[in-house]
């Protein structure tokens, strides 16, 4: 009796599970979507029970505040949330415990206390580095960005149709900015406001001049105004910006050249010249 007390609740929890998966899993899809924040699956891979345990684990008070620092840079280099949580276990945590480990096994305690301050502490450098060179070359192609947009538009598109062109045709003009344009026309096609769609666009605020055509595109939505001269005002503006930085950038060269000058050329060049004038006095000491 209870052996087929328990097959029929057997057969009956998987007629339940049969009938009611499709359910179930729509419900966690909304559920997923409600908790990340996501507007479009990015991600085939966002939707695993991994992905569920990597976004449980960088929930975690140990690794939420660390993450939210990171995220910025991580985002810039065009991971889906997903992608970018597990770059961070692996980068962050996975990889230097591993060399600590091994630190450990084959070096001296002060030795391998150095070496996993240096696991922990070059990968998240690494990332923010990586993070700011990104942002500062999709700043440059945002210029590329504005200059398309408003040749497209002057040809009588729309906002939207000009997005898209611009992803199917600018892809080696724009290749780092280029993922940006890609969610933004995905978002769009889940049926989200523009407004929505231009957030997700200029998320990053770091991106300047992506910021200012962000905020151009909602007026133009809103108040219907022309954008050709505001997108030609954007557009010198980020090249006057981009002229500073370069001059910046020159001055620092110059600067650097003068220490590597100091340190390296002039002990050689006081070799050169003091050092007959030097040999000639010890041998007039000697005799």
């Amino acid at each position: 009796m209870v052996f087929a007390a328990a097959l029929i609740l057997g057969l009956l929890s998987l007629i339940v599970g049969i009938l009611g998966a499709p359910s179930w899993s729509l419900g966690a899809r909304i559920n997923a979507r409600l908790t990340r924040q996501r507007l479009a699956a990015d991600d085939p891979d966002g939707d695993s029970a991994l992905a569920d345990l990597v976004f449980w684990l960088v929930n975690r008070p140990l690794f939420a505040g660390d993450y939210k620092e990171l995220e910025p840079a991580l985002e810039t280099a065009g991971r889906s949330p997903y992608r970018s949580r597990q770059y961070y276990l692996i980068a962050c945590w996975v990889f230097p415990a591993c060399v600590t480990v091994a630190a450990f096994i084959f070096f001296s305690v002060v030795a391998a206390v150095i070496t996993t301050l240096v696991a922990f502490y070059l990968p998240r450098r690494a990332i923010r580095t990586s993070g700011a060179l990104s942002e500062k070359q999709q700043n440059r192609e945002a210029i590329e960005l504005c200059h398309m947009t408003r040749m497209l538009l002057e040809a009588g598109l729309s906002p939207e149709r000009s997005l898209k062109l611009v992803s199917a045709q600018a892809r080696d003009l724009m290749p780092h900015l280029i993922h940006r344009v890609d969610r933004f026309n995905r978002v769009m096609e889940s049926g989200a406001d523009r407004t929505v769609a231009l957030d997700e666009l200029g998320r990053n605020r770091n991106i300047t001049v992506l910021r200012s055509y962000v905020t151009l595109m909602k007026q133009s939505g809103t108040l219907g105004s022309r954008v050709a001269g505001s997108l030609d005002q954007i557009i010198e503006e980020a090249q006057h910006e981009e002229r500073s930085k370069l001059k910046e950038e020159t001055n620092r060269i110059g600067a650097r050249m003068t220490i590597i000058m100091m340190v390296c050329m002039l002990p050689a060049l006081f070799m050169l010249i003091g050092g007959p004038a030097v040999l000639s006095i010890l041998d007039t000491l000697q005799n």
